[in-house]
């Protein structure tokens, strides 16, 4: 699964019940956030503040046996991924359109779905291409050996 722009369980009070990552018990996960949608889900957890706050948060939750990934993209708000695939005929808040969340989710589909051993690569703990590709992703974090 890949949630995208999971918002901080502060506003879960205004509508549905957000997702409780620690009774993940099997399956993979991917999380994706923008840097620029800070208020409604930042990557990284303010210690003053209890409960899933942020997509780090979320992200250690998740119990370790299960496979997991997380990475901000650099730039977008919570509405990039509603482009068209870009932001030109957007009429709401759009910085860069979907094109960020197109290559490593499609690699993580590929690896998780049809076992594919070099879309693998990208994601192994510490090494892998995504820990390197600073340009567009920051917060990067694995738990793939």
């Amino acid at each position: 699964m890949i949630p995208i722009e999971l918002p901080a369980t502060i506003w879960c009070s205004l509508g549905p019940s957000c997702a409780d990552t620690s009774h993940l018990t099997s399956g993979s996960v991917f999380f994706i956030d923008g840097s620029a949608d800070v208020p409604i889900s930042p990557p990284t957890q303010d210690p003053a503040i209890q409960g899933e706050q942020s997509i780090q948060a979320f992200y250690n939750a998740v119990p370790t046996n299960v496979p997991k990934v997380k990475g901000t993209l650099i730039g977008p708000n919570h509405n990039d991924v509603q482009g068209q695939p870009d932001c030109l005929r957007a009429s709401f808040p759009c910085v860069n359109g979907v094109y960020g969340y197109l290559g490593y989710p499609t690699a993580w589909f590929m690896y998780q779905l049809q076992g594919d051993t070099f879309a693998h690569g990208a994601f192994v703990n510490g090494t892998g291409e995504m820990f390197a590709e600073t340009t567009n992703w920051e917060f990067v974090g694995s738990n793939i050996p």
